[in-house]
């Protein structure tokens, strides 16, 4: 069998060059840009820019035409002080009289906190009634207040409510009822807010040795009863 022939060997060559020729054109050539997709591009957001404007002016023409009809609710501009009307000085006029009434009638409210019923002290600024009952029932634990200060330790009462009824409250100290600290019960003496279960036992197991306490200073030779304690229970016990 013979080969190929000379020429058929010139024929391979030319078309592997042609081939060679049009792989290079393909890979190297910059391939086309197609202006007619910018062009409709364009033209897209052309016309989503006409519907937006579109949708703007028939709204405009429809809010016009509602406030031009007939029984339309009118909105007129917003007055500043120098254009008000008069009808509106007077309202605010009003409000600054009644204001100042307020703040005059609260610092001219003075209540007894040992006296007081809850709605006396709802008379007080920044009270209602749920802190008026809380203020009543501290005040039924401790017996009387002895110190118009003793409101801070009410629940919720803070500086701020406090300084704000300070000059509005007295407090009058013989209304005050006292512990008779030789024959109160264990309950009578923990039910006292300045006094817990452990150091109300303390006492009466100090006087079930036969002690008696004579004076404040006495409670300091019971157990668990500090200097602090002392001090504060001091106005809420007799020694009879």
């Amino acid at each position: 069998m013979k080969g190929p022939t000379r020429r058929q060997w010139r024929g391979y060559l030319v078309l592997c060059a042609v081939l060679l020729a049009v792989l290079a054109a393909a890979v190297l050539w910059p391939a086309p840009r197609h202006g007619n997709e910018t062009a409709g591009n364009s033209l897209f957001e052309k016309a989503i820019e006409e519907y937006a404007d579109g949708i703007d002016s028939a709204t405009t023409a429809r809010r016009q035409r509602h406030y031009a009809s007939p029984g339309a609710r009118q909105y007129a501009p917003r007055r500043t002080d120098s254009t008000a009307r008069p009808s509106d000085r007077l309202r605010d006029d009003r409000r600054e009289r009644l204001a100042r009434h307020r703040e005059e009638y609260f610092r001219s409210v003075s209540v007894e906190l040992n006296s007081a019923d809850t709605a006396e002290l709802q008379r007080l600024y920044g009270i209602g009634p749920a802190f008026a009952v809380r203020i009543a029932k501290y005040r039924d634990l401790l017996g009387g207040f002895v110190r118009k200060e003793q409101l801070l330790e009410v629940y919720g009462m803070d500086t701020v409510r406090f300084s704000g009824i300070a000059d509005n409250v007295t407090v009058d100290p013989s209304q005050v009822r006292r512990i008779a600290i030789n024959s109160a019960t264990l309950d009578e003496l923990r039910r006292h807010p300045y006094l817990d279960y452990y150091q109300a036992r303390a006492i009466t197991d100090y006087r079930k040795k036969g002690y008696r306490i004579e004076k404040p200073d006495d409670l300091l030779l019971v157990s668990l009863i500090d200097e602090a304690t002392v001090r504060k229970l001091q106005d809420y016990i007799q020694f009879n």
